[in-house]
Parts: structure tokens; C-alpha cells; sequence
């Protein structure tokens, strides 16, 4: 199998940062999370951030044990684990590269299998997603939008994620393939066109409803609910 070409664009330090700090909304670091599965690159920053916060708790002064503290840390111990989704990177040996899987682990998860499994919805020609996440005012979405098609000019009321699993496009002069990650915000209009080489498939989140240049886009905007 050829070999997939370095990834070029990745979320900042602050991102990865927040997200290992457990600071970040469940969307947002369920791409956070799917990036990393996909990028060696940042899941040794991940780690370097990791053993920093390891290397400042050890830092801290000793404190007092309230009475029962072993106890009640002992029960919940032996207590079942909750079935929490987990949003870790995978471990390098689920990394293991395959050209027919398109979403990495902790989309999975979301998705309920690969992107065969997905339960597309039209949202425009060529278009077509399925919300994963809504919470906290944060949603996070697939899209999959056909070779050459783009979706329609927009600028953003927040912040937006956008990452690659399968394809590619342009946006702003910028090319976004597998694994690449585009950071978006206010400043920020944009008209995303997919590759002509396969059809694109994404992960968007957004905090905020997006600003459509074009009528078409707003008056669509209530029924698709980006």
C-alpha cells in the first residue's frame, strides 16, 4: 500500500493542550481525539503535556486524607466501570494503517461502525451528513460531499473544526487531505471545495451557527441546523 503523504495542518498547542487537561467539550475533543489517532506528531506533544501535569501534581504538597477517603476510593475501585465513550487516542498497535478503514477509532464509536454504517442525510447537491454530538452548545457532524462539489460561502459566528478522513479540499488556497485539520474562526471566510479524486468525507464542529453568504444558504440554514 502506498504510504499517506505527512499530515500538514494540525490543531494548535492550545487545543491539544486543553484537550489533555480534560478541558474541552465532548465535539470538540472527539476531533481533537480522531486527529491524534491519525498523527504521530501530535500525540507525542499529547504525551509531553501529559507528563508535565504528571511532573506538576507531583509537585504539589502532601494533604490530609479525609476520614473514609480509602474507603470510599477502595469501593469505587471494585464498583463496575461506567460504559463511558472513551475519547484517547488509540494505542500504536490499533494504529496499524488499513485502506478500508476510513474512520479512525473514536469516530467509530460515535458513528456505530465504519463509514459504511453511517445514516447519511441530504443537505445540499452532492452533500449529505449525520450529526454525531450536540451538547454544550458545541455539534459535530460527518459530511460527505462528491468530487469537485463545494458547499455553499460562509463565514463563522465562533469557532470551527474541520477534519479530513477520506479525500481532500482546498480552502483558501490551503489543501486539506487525510488527517489534516483546519482551524477556523471569525475571521475566517471560506468556501471549502472538495477534490475531484474521490469523494471527501469530514468531521465538522462548530460552536456556533454559521454566517451563509448566500440566500439560499440562510434560508436552508434552519432545516439543516449548521
Amino acid at each position: 500500500m502506498t504510504p499517506l503523504p505527512p499530515i500538514a495542518h494540525h490543531p494548535g498547542e492550545d487545543l491539544i493542550a486543553a484537550y489533555v487537561a480534560g478541558a474541552l467539550d465532548e465535539a470538540s475533543a472527539l476531533a481533537i481525539a480522531t486527529h491524534m489517532s491519525l498523527c504521530p506528531c501530535c500525540r507525542r506533544q499529547a504525551a509531553e503535556y501529559e507528563a508535565l501535569g504528571g511532573n506538576l501534581i507531583d509537585a504539589l504538597p502532601e494533604a490530609a486524607m479525609s476520614d473514609g477517603a480509602l474507603a470510599a476510593t477502595l469501593a469505587r475501585a471494585k464498583a463496575p466501570a461506567p460504559q463511558a465513550i472513551s475519547l484517547s487516542a488509540p494505542t500504536k498497535n490499533a494504529l496499524a494503517p488499513s485502506s478500508s478503514i476510513v474512520l479512525p477509532a473514536p469516530l467509530r464509536r460515535y458513528a456505530g461502525g465504519d463509514v459504511d454504517a453511517v445514516k447519511w442525510r441530504p443537505l445540499g447537491p452532492g452533500i449529505h451528513h449525520m450529526p454525531l454530538v450536540n451538547a454544550e452548545g458545541v455539534t459535530a457532524r460527518l459530511l460527505r460531499i462528491a468530487p469537485g462539489r463545494s458547499v455553499f460561502d460562509h463565514g463563522h459566528g465562533g469557532s470551527e473544526l474541520t477534519l479530513v478522513l477520506r479525500g481532500s479540499y482546498s480552502s483558501q488556497g490551503e489543501r486539506y487531505a487525510r488527517g489534516d485539520i483546519e482551524v477556523a474562526d471569525e475571521s475566517v471566510n471560506h468556501r471549502p471545495v472538495a477534490g475531484t479524486e474521490d469523494v471527501c468525507i469530514c468531521l465538522a464542529v462548530t460552536d456556533a451557527p454559521l454566517r451563509f453568504d448566500s440566500w439560499i444558504g440562510r434560508l436552508m440554514q434552519p432545516f439543516i441546523g449548521i
